[in-house]
């Protein structure tokens, strides 16, 4: 074993390059479809706005390499950031144009926004992982007839997504307020194996947006255990997401492994510091080696993700499965190489696979362990079958001497699928008026008995036209011969 440790020494240390850019730890780069509603509703919803803030951080975590482009939805479709392969510039636009987020929508025209986000469906490049995000709080509203906006809302669900599910386009889908038809949303996750999550405030929103890019752009990173971090010699750049709390704006700093204070916004010697309302995002190039301390307001949501020549590559569970459904995952660790393959260096690796139910409650496998170093570098592992619904978060652990990496996934496990029943503006307009209770079943009642009256009426009419019809096409032919006989038709007489 000595031998083993002493050789991963060596390819941390020497075998270890500078990378121009994060190596994405899922095959394929993210290319994700951002779709934010500014429907009048957004008003009381999101008073604040921070869907700006939730969306600056979105696309300053985005990975580089990684494609993305951002529509605004009410009545229409606009595009506030084209989509194309991200750069400097493309972020730098996209921070700018948060401020153009507003309320402006006087409906909620989910389909077209849809469309518009997935104009490229039948040419998607193979080497891209296409999702899309969509944040809305209501429901699908395209008209003022409720049979429109029914019609429009059951044909993306019944039509639009199944399509997109087969072709492995996952909406994800986040419910902002409790106005939002949450069945609608789920459903329309669930068909295209994408994620539903609800925020059940604009607050929460920065917290939602951060768990959804961690579904479509997942990438490891180094635990915060009290306050401190290990960074290993082959770490090329780190980047600390601390967010502020609901406190007062208190001090936040990093403190370096020889007890230097890296101060917030204070730029330079490789070090960037940006800070909002929110949240603080600072970069250090070629951080020293060994225990750093973070100094800030503790929050489960802050984050310190790295550059490194070593990532972890792993076939992911579907978004949303069913309850009690055994599952596999793989996993593979990578240099700039490709698949590490070498034997003796995987069994170096001591790789955990952690399972966190919604209830708190989490199961451990020590896949290292349980599992016999793969010849071809890839643990094929046995997820347990889920014995609970909700969101459960799963992290592959990778260590060895100072290293360590984790990487976050998320699955939601669901105990029965959901008819989910449309709602449509119209319906919410007759709650909100004052109504009786049993006012909302009697007009939907009396309106599909009004469509069985219209069709019925409708039928009649035909057979009625169409004996019109017959009772002249018999005339028609009885009055024939008489005609022939006046016009002297020899063969009419003949017969």
């Amino acid at each position: 074993m000595k031998r083993t440790v002493l050789g991963l020494g060596l390819f941390l240390t020497v075998l270890i390059s500078p990378l121009t850019m994060a190596q994405n730890p899922i095959a394929g780069h993210p290319d994700v479809r951002i779709l934010i509603d500014i429907s009048g509703s957004m008003k009381s919803s999101d008073p604040t706005n921070l869907r700006a803030p939730a969306l600056e951080l979105l696309v300053r975590l985005l990975p580089p390499g990684s494609k993305a482009g951002v529509w605004l939805f009410g009545d229409g479709v606009r595009t506030l950031m084209p989509h194309v392969v991200i750069d400097d510039a493309w972020r730098e636009r996209a921070v700018a144009s948060v401020r153009a987020i507003d309320n402006s929508g006087q409906r909620t025209n989910i389909p077209a926004a849809v469309e518009a986000a997935l104009y490229d469906l039948n040419r998607l490049d193979p080497g891209y992982r296409t999702s899309v995000v969509l944040l809305t709080d209501g429901k699908v509203d395209v008209s003022s007839s409720a049979i429109a906006n029914v019609n429009a809302a059951r044909s993306m669900l019944e039509q639009r997504a199944p399509i997109l599910g087969e072709t492995g386009v996952p909406v994800h889908t986040i419910a902002l307020s409790n106005d939002a038809d949450w069945g609608f949303l789920r459903r329309l996750a669930e068909s295209t194996r994408g994620l539903a999550e609800k925020a059940e405030s604009a607050d929460s929103l920065t917290r939602v947006f951060l768990q959804a890019l961690e579904m479509v752009a997942p990438t490891a990173r180094v635990p915060i255990e009290g306050g401190q971090f290990q960074i290993d010699a082959g770490v090329e750049q780190l980047t600390a997401l601390i967010f502020s709390g609901n406190e007062e704006r208190t001090k936040i700093s990093l403190i370096d492994p020889d007890n230097r204070s890296l101060e917030a916004d204070v730029n330079g010697n490789g070090v960037q510091w940006f800070s909002n309302e929110k949240f603080s995002l600072v970069t250090v190039d070629a951080p020293r080696p060994g225990l750093w301390r973070l100094v800030a307001p503790r929050s489960d949501e802050n984050r310190i993700t790295v550059v490194s020549d070593l990532s972890i590559d792993v076939d992911p569970l579907p978004n949303s499965l069913p309850l009690d459904t055994p599952a596999e995952l793989g996993i593979r660790l990578l240099d700039r190489k490709g698949v590490i393959s070498d034997k003796a260096l995987i069994e170096a690796f001591s790789i955990t696979l952690r399972i966190l139910q919604p209830d708190g409650n989490s199961e451990s496998i020590k896949v290292s362990e349980r599992y016999e170093a793969p010849s071809n570098g890839e643990y094929r592992v046995a997820v347990p079958p889920f014995s609970s619904s909700g969101v459960h978060k799963l992290t592959v652990r990778v260590e060895a001497l100072e290293l360590v990496r984790e990487l976050p996934m998320f699955v939601d496990v669901q105990a029965s699928p959901e008819a989910a029943r449309v709602v449509t503006k119209n319906d919410e307009a007759l709650r909100t008026e004052g109504l009786p209770s049993w006012i909302y079943p009697l007009v939907s009642g009396l309106v599909g008995l009004s469509l069985l009256v219209w069709v019925a009426r409708s039928i009649q009419e035909r057979r009625r036209r169409q004996r019109i019809q017959r009772a002249k096409n018999n005339q028609d032919e009885r009055d024939a011969p008489l005609v022939n006989m006046r016009l002297g038709d020899d063969s009419s007489i003949d017969s």
